[in-house]
């Protein structure tokens, strides 16, 4: 069996994949992957084999303050500049089927031009059919620029590759025939909706990752703390200081992961249960740690609750605030503060939420363990491999 994986080249989507890439290698299914030579290294080592694609995940124009009217070209851009190469390597080695990810619209006109079996995996909410997670986004005018000037572009990429016009609701209401989802059940909204025979909920997918060894766990008993802001919106030096004097005397452990915008000296003194870090081993700190600060990014938010980490959410961007929401109305989140709403009286008074209300850590476990039962990566790879056979 052949099978080519089309991701969206950013990290988070690309690392929720490689887990179930790694289960098809391994059940003997010759699996090409695409993605921008960064990637090249983690491909490889789950067994792929890698073919490079160019660099544009993210480099459309995001005008500050106006992310979600630009976020069509984002998604165009990156396809018409990634289809090429694509589409030749497909028609070299035509595999049986397409696994695309929802959001890398290649995949999906690779398949429609070539006539190729697809399924999506949803590395995010599944949004179609039952729930459309558009619809909570503001609209925007057909003479808003940016809106114009996407749906000229998806308007030209039709008329090569065939399919849809690639509009806001064809771009993120998408499904195939069938569906892989990152997000657990309980979790998902509306999910009692789905069709089971179309949509298998697989929860997050976890897998070792490379670790340099350059983080140790704590010994001293005790508690840990993780702080994480993802890797857009983190150049946020302020929130750091207001952490810092949020926990300086508390008796914690206190690990932030920084990103490659901030350095330490950046941000004053850092009191002596704190430790910082320009990139954490995730998964390896998630699965040691007992409270988790973050952005709410699903991948995150999935990982964390994975390994039964209950929450504080600071999300900065409408799919994050969505996120959170889920997070609050399951329990798994103390509370959901926008990036103006954050103090360190707010800070210190939600960490405490989370150390002295066991509720929110009962919560978080039940998740863990509602996920552990769906057989992880290997199970996904098998409905992969299941749904392939039935064609």
């Amino acid at each position: 069996m052949k099978i080519a994986y089309v991701p969206v080249g950013a990290s988070g989507h690309i690392l929720a994949s490689l887990p179930m890439i790694g289960e098809l290698v391994k059940k003997g299914v010759d699996v090409t992957y695409f993605a921008p030579i960064n990637y090249k290294e983690r491909v490889e080592k789950v067994g792929a084999k890698y073919v490079e694609v160019p660099s544009v995940a993210g480099s459309g124009p995001v005008p500050e303050g106006d992310f979600l009217a630009a976020i069509p070209l984002v998604f165009l851009g990156e396809a018409e500049g990634v289809i090429k190469p694509i589409i030749a390597e497909l028609e070299a080695n035509r595999p049986d089927a397409i696994v695309t990810d929802s959001l890398a619209l290649a995949g999906r006109f690779a398949s429609t031009k070539l006539n190729i079996p697809r399924i999506n995996m949803f590395t995010s909410f599944a949004s179609g059919e039952p729930f459309s997670l558009a619809r909570f986004w503001p609209k925007y005018p057909d003479d808003n620029p940016l809106r114009a000037k996407a749906l000229e572009q998806a308007k030209r990429l039709q008329a090569e590759y065939g399919g849809p016009v690639m509009t806001v609701d064809e771009i993120f209401d998408s499904w195939a025939d069938y569906n892989v989802v990152t997000v657990s059940k309980s979790f998902h909204p509306e999910s009692d909706k789905f069709d089971e025979k179309k949509y298998f909920f697989a929860g997050a997918q976890i897998s070792p990752r490379t670790d340099d060894g350059t983080w140790q766990a704590p010994t001293n008993g005790k508690p840990l703390l993780y702080t994480s802001l993802g890797s857009l919106f983190n150049n946020w030096p302020e929130f750091y200081k207001m952490l810092f004097a949020a926990v300086k005397d508390l008796d914690i452990n206190v690990l932030c992961s920084l990103g490659q915008h901030l350095k330490p000296e950046d941000l004053g003194e850092i009191p002596a249960n704190v430790t910082t870090m320009a990139f954490t081993p995730q998964l390896e700190v998630l699965s040691k740690c007992d409270y988790f600060f973050t952005h709410a990014g699903i991948g995150s938010v999935m990982e964390a609750l994975y390994f039964g980490v209950p929450m504080f959410c600071i999300p900065q961007m409408d799919e994050q605030e969505f996120t959170a929401s889920i997070a609050l109305k399951t329990g798994v989140a103390c509370a959901s503060l926008t990036k103006p709403e954050v103090t360190t009286e707010a800070l210190r008074t939600n960490l405490e939420k989370l150390i002295n209300d066991p509720s929110y850590k009962k919560n978080a476990q039940a998740m863990a363990d509602e996920m552990h039962q769906y057989g992880g990566c290997e199970r996904a790879a098998q409905a992969v491999i299941d749904y392939v056979n039935s064609l």
